[in-house]
């Protein structure tokens, strides 16, 4: 089991097999349906996931309006790392856009792993400066660019999302209205 996640730590990292063998021990497959949750704003993220398959958005629900805060793919993890830190309430909803294959990581039982097997303190840091380092490139962009400067960054960056989210989730997590998505996409 978590073949997917031995996969992408074997390309990542190196550790040894006692350590993969406490990771497997822990990790619990799911699988959510097209539309399904995975966090709900509000919720105390207990558990990260590990996509084997499909991907999620993340999204902050402000009155009715939906706002995108990011996709996670496959080879990535999804739900709220401050919330799963500070085992507080997330701040934004973690939900299914295709069907997706995961695989659970508890928060307690993570903890103990950190604690001894510093490969997966490793894994930890690694996760959260790739988080990091997107982040703020994101952050940048909307500051410096122009809308038609983010869409191009995207499509150079990350040109399966172009393929495989729909429009409107685009242009929100892009920080603009769908219309104006579509306007710049015919221009190109």
């Amino acid at each position: 089991m978590g073949e997917e996640l031995k996969a992408y730590l074997d390309r990542l990292l190196p550790y040894e097999e006692a350590s993969w063998l406490a990771m497997q021990s822990i990790l619990k497959p799911k699988r959510l349906a097209r539309h399904e949750h995975f966090l709900v704003q509000g919720q105390v993220c207990r558990q990260l996931g590990f996509i084997a398959k499909g991907y999620v958005r993340l999204y902050y629900l402000v009155g009715d309006a939906e706002i995108t805060k990011d996709f996670n793919f496959e080879d990535e993890f999804c739900g709220s790392y401050a919330s799963f830190i500070s085992e507080s309430p997330a701040l934004f909803n973690v939900i299914a856009m295709e069907p997706v294959h995961l695989y659970t990581i508890p928060r307690d039982k993570l903890m103990v792993l950190y604690e001894n097997h510093c490969c997966w303190q490793k894994l930890g840091r690694i996760s959260m400066e790739k988080m990091f380092v997107r982040k703020e490139q994101r952050e940048a962009s909307f500051l410096l660019d122009s809308p038609e400067e983010r869409y191009q960054k995207l499509l150079k960056e990350a040109p399966h999302w172009v393929q495989r989210i729909p429009l409107k989730y685009l242009a929100s997590y892009l920080g603009m209205a769908p219309e104006t998505l579509s306007r710049i996409r015919k221009k190109r």
